[in-house]
């Protein structure tokens, strides 16, 4: 006879249930405590489970960042491949739009302790290191395409260079600003300032790849 799993189904989708609910309270947990207080059982209580739920689906604490980290890239992936979708369409023109998203993006409760927390774990623990970088690399490529532009065209090197340093500018936007009243100065006056700085930048490398393209 199959086993339940098999035949129902239902065992499977029960654990892939309280494996998101573990993955959704570890994210929490996270960004509220930080990597020293991120512990099996904060997790556990933050999810509603028993500790034992959680070491049966993630053995150990480094299980559980792996299984983490993969969850907060793919949901933060699906939200920038969103905005990359839509920005031709934005009537402030393309590269304005994600200048401008991405800055106020990297400062709102929902991004800036979670990414400061796993830059400061990518320090001492390499596959955390690993996923950001194939993050960013991975959005560079992305805005690239959005931008009819080939990503590893000999032509398009300028323009990629251009997008790594908005990205630059977007995680020290987060490291100086996440903390701060962003509804007065200094925030808005660096706001303005960085967009007016980057966007010219950002569509004359944009205009020099599709030049040398034609």
């Amino acid at each position: 006879m199959a086993p339940p799993s098999e035949t129902t189904g239902k065992p499977n989708r029960m654990g892939a249930a309280t494996r998101t609910k573990i993955i959704d309270a570890a994210i929490a947990v996270l960004a509220e405590k930080g990597f020293s207080g991120f512990t099996l059982k904060a997790v556990a209580d933050g999810a509603g489970v028993f500790y034992g739920n959680v070491t049966h689906h993630y053995a150990t604490r480094d299980k559980l960042v792996e299984a983490m980290l993969e969850a907060i890239l793919e949901r933060y992936r699906t939200r920038f491949d969103e905005l990359v979708a839509s920005l031709e369409a934005h009537e402030a023109g393309p590269i304005r739009a994600l200048v401008t998203w991405l800055i106020d993006d990297s400062v709102s409760p929902e991004t800036a302790p979670l990414f400061l927390e796993l830059w400061a774990m990518s320090s001492h623990m390499p596959q955390v290191a690993t996923g950001l970088t194939q993050l960013y690399d991975g959005a560079v490529d992305v805005c690239m395409i959005s931008l009819g532009v080939e990503p590893h065209a000999e032509s398009a090197k300028g323009l990629r260079h251009a997008l790594y340093m908005l990205g630059t500018v977007i995680e020290g936007t987060s490291c100086i600003f996440s903390n701060r009243d962003r509804t007065a100065e200094p925030y808005e006056g660096f706001r303005r300032e960085a967009a007016e700085t980057l966007i010219p930048l950002l569509e004359g490398r944009l205009a020099e790849a599709k030049a040398a393209k034609g």
